[in-house]
């Protein structure tokens, strides 16, 4: 009986538990929400219409984050963001079942349960990087400086960065579960030297050394030095543990101080190649005596702590050898005229001024090898003030007067010479048009700005540039001669073709203010080859094909009126012509 009756008992309750499951399931439990939105009691379609209907929305707005109080916006399509529907429902939902965790679900009821997202993380790391830029602070070391010989101290500044990694995170646990701005985490970033380092080097350092002048000794002379010459070299960078040391610069201080150092030390002098009775000779160097500028940084650094008749700082000049020694000169091996060429030029005050000057500057310039000589570059620009006078120079194929007229007559002679020798031809244009006191094809013109000669030293020995100018006067022609010395390495061998492709000259009436008169001369083509050969082996050979433009007939003044030409009187008794068809 006490059997029959256990079973019966729980035969009852089986099926009240079977009753209540299936009472209970097949729907969201009693006090479920998913982001606020409320699925209680609803079936699984119904849950997933209304999620659709009220949430999806939401999913597809701009959400807020929030970066140290700030707040800024992002796109969820942007961020990789989006919300999964079907599987948010089955999160909430409960079946009809008899297994016991799905009716305690049941009988629990649902709460406010987290959506499920959809999450492209490449996509979320890229937008949270672009926030991640525009939120950035560089923060600032805390230091000191000297401008105008004032010492000043600069608070640190911390900067922060935002946490990418578990801002994106944040973000993903967040979104769709709030309606306030998602806090972002960042990282700080400490200066490396706080507030409490830059008091004492104030106080220890800094403004005892802009308090006054400092004396600097040097072998019995002395000169004085000023806070601003000294701030404008002077910093104070920080040590590994995070302590201003400070570090004046040797060689801006140097610079600054330069004017005085002339007067305690003594240069050394460079070597140099000259041309003496007609012939290079090596002028030798000569050893210096200077001051070091780390010395001189060192004693000046620590003098700046110092007060009153103690800010002195003590030093002592050293040997110093030249740059370029007699011996580096003497191996240049600058010893015979390796290019030599002469031009004659017509009577003119300006060419005598013009053509003396140039000859005068290129005079004794050496070439080192690999050094490329540029006539623009020693010259500089023709001005009355560099010694140049005006002249006629051509531009745009018509003479006109400009300063430093005559100069191509220097600049076709050094050319020539520097063709005969091997140089490299670096740059280098004919005129216009062909005046017949140059070597036709092989002549050069210059203008300040656009138009230079160069040439490269391509061999291992030195060239000294030599010109010699030799005045003109009324009825004799003036001449300027250049000569390359250096040790023979090319051996040039030049051919000039035939002049072909000739053009002839227009006739020009110019009646405006500075006309200058042109005789006119056709115009042709012309080939020069040049060919190098290092003994009797041929390395190169160059080709230049020169086109001259006529040189077009100037008169100044107005265009003849033509002659008229007389219509003929009809004969008598004669009859007009008769019509064309």
């Amino acid at each position: 009986m006490i059997v029959l009756a256990a079973v019966g008992v729980l035969a009852v309750l089986l099926g009240g538990y079977a009753i209540l499951a299936v009472t209970l399931g097949g729907s969201v439990p009693r006090g479920t929400s998913v982001g606020g939105v409320d699925v209680s009691g609803l079936s699984r379609d119904q849950a997933g219409q209304r999620l659709r209907d009220r949430l999806v929305p939401r999913a597809d707005e701009s959400f807020r984050v929030s970066v140290r109080g700030k707040t800024y916006s992002l796109k969820p399509a942007e961020a990789g963001l989006g919300l999964d529907v079907p599987a948010t429902v089955d999160a909430v939902y409960v079946p009809r079942s008899l297994n016991p965790v799905e009716v305690s679900k049941a009988l629990r009821g649902g709460g406010e349960v987290a959506p499920v997202l959809t999450v492209d993380h490449t996509k979320l790391f890229a937008a949270v990087g672009r926030l991640a830029k525009e939120v950035r602070k560089n923060g600032s070391p805390g230091g000191i400086t000297f401008a105008g010989g004032t010492a000043k101290a600069a608070d640190p500044v911390v900067g922060y960065r935002l946490d990418i990694a578990a801002a994106s995170g944040r973000i993903e646990q967040e979104f769709l579960r709030t309606n306030a701005p998602i806090e972002l985490p960042v990282a700080e970033q400490k200066p490396k030297v706080d507030q409490a380092e830059v008091r004492r080097a104030m106080r220890e350092f800094a403004t005892p050394a802009m308090s006054g002048p400092v004396r600097v000794r040097v072998n019995g002379k002395s000169f004085e030095v000023t806070p601003a010459e000294v701030g404008a070299a002077l910093t104070m960078v920080p040590d590994g543990a995070g302590r201003l040391t400070p570090r004046l610069d040797a060689a801006a201080f140097e610079r600054a101080v330069a004017d005085r150092l002339k007067i305690v030390q003594i240069e050394p002098k460079d070597a140099s190649v000259r041309m003496f009775a007609g012939r290079p000779a090596v002028v030798p160097s000569t050893q210096g005596q200077t001051v070091p500028p780390a010395s001189l940084a060192r004693a000046v650094l620590a003098a700046l702590p110092k007060s009153g008749a103690e800010r002195v700082a003590t030093v002592r000049t050293k040997p110093a050898d030249a740059k370029f020694t007699t011996k580096a000169a003497q191996d240049l091996g600058v010893k015979q005229v390796v290019g030599e060429f002469t031009t004659y030029y017509p009577h003119a005050a300006y060419r005598n001024t013009n053509i003396g000057q140039a000859g005068r500057l290129i005079d004794n310039r050496l070439i080192k090898p690999g050094e490329t000589f540029s006539l623009n570059g020693i010259l500089g620009e023709r001005t009355e003030a560099n010694g140049f006078a005006k002249g006629f120079v051509i531009v745009g194929g018509r003479l006109r007067e400009e300063l430093g007229g005559g100069v191509s007559q220097v600049a076709t002679t050094t050319y020539n010479a520097a063709f005969f020798a091997g140089m490299e031809d670096v740059e280098h244009r004919p005129h216009a048009f062909y005046i017949d006191r140059y070597p036709v094809g092989r002549e050069a013109t210059v203008y300040w700005g656009y138009l230079d000669l160069k040439w490269r030293n391509n061999t291992p020995y030195g060239v000294l540039v030599q010109a010699v100018n030799k005045q003109s006067s009324p009825g004799t022609k003036g001449s300027i001669t250049v000569r390359l010395w250096s040790t023979k390495y090319w051996t040039v061998k030049g051919q000039t073709s035939a002049r072909h492709n000739f053009r002839e000259p227009k006739v020009i009436f110019d009646e405006k203010k500075g006309c200058v008169p042109q005789d006119g001369v056709r115009g042709f083509d012309v080939d020069v080859v040049r060919k190098l050969y290092r003994g009797s082996t041929l390395e190169k050979t160059e080709t230049d094909h020169v086109r001259y433009s006529p040189e077009d007939r100037v008169t100044c003044g107005p265009a003849p009126t033509p002659t008229p030409t007389p219509t003929p009187k009809p004969k008598p008794n004669s009859k007009p012509p008769a019509a064309g068809n």
